[in-house]
């Protein structure tokens, strides 16, 4: 999920030049036909928040601004330590949910058909980048619904398992 600085702005109350100085060190995405528009990972723009702006509910509204750029369950290894800081900077009733997403997330995998040695082996990178999937990022922020737990998390391993799809690729190519 993502955020422009014009969303930062209106959830902080902060000027334009203060949200850029905030978001200067925060990775951004500039998609296709974006016509230059920065998007900043809301896991990453939520850090850069004051205490005050925290209390004053400012995460929810930028949770409700953001948008999903990518309609897909893939994330990159690459926002590992994203998702590492992201769940350092979490707390109270954030990460609480963010724990029990964590570990719905190994139990769905290891009840799922889908539990292999290639996706147990890296467990623990894939419940840290699960906490980016938009649905749980959702219910991270609001707690307003419980995402499919069920159906989410085996789907997810197995997408962004990036050694079990390179095991996958090999096995075709050595049966073709």
């Amino acid at each position: 999920m993502y955020i422009k600085i014009e969303d930062y702005c209106a959830a902080t109350g902060v000027s334009t030049a203060t949200a850029r100085r905030r978001l200067a060190d925060v990775l951004f995405r500039i998609p296709t036909r974006g016509r230059g528009r920065r998007y900043y990972h809301l896991a990453a723009a939520v850090q850069t928040l004051k205490a005050k702006e925290i209390d004053a509910g400012t995460v929810e509204i930028l949770a409700n601004a953001a948008c999903v750029l990518d309609d897909h369950l893939y994330i990159e290894s690459a926002a590992i330590p994203l998702a590492q800081s992201f769940a350092d900077w979490l707390s109270g009733a954030m990460l609480d949910r963010a724990r029990r997403a964590q570990a719905t997330f190994v139990v769905a995998v290891a009840n799922s058909r889908l539990c292999t040695p290639s996706i147990v082996r890296n467990l623990d990178p894939l419940k840290a980048l699960f906490l980016l999937n938009p649905d749980v990022l959702r219910w991270i922020f609001a707690g307003a619904f419980d995402p499919a737990f069920d159906a989410l998390a085996p789907a997810f391993a197995v997408a962004c398992n990036e050694n079990a799809l390179a095991l996958y690729t090999n096995n075709i190519l050595e049966a073709a």
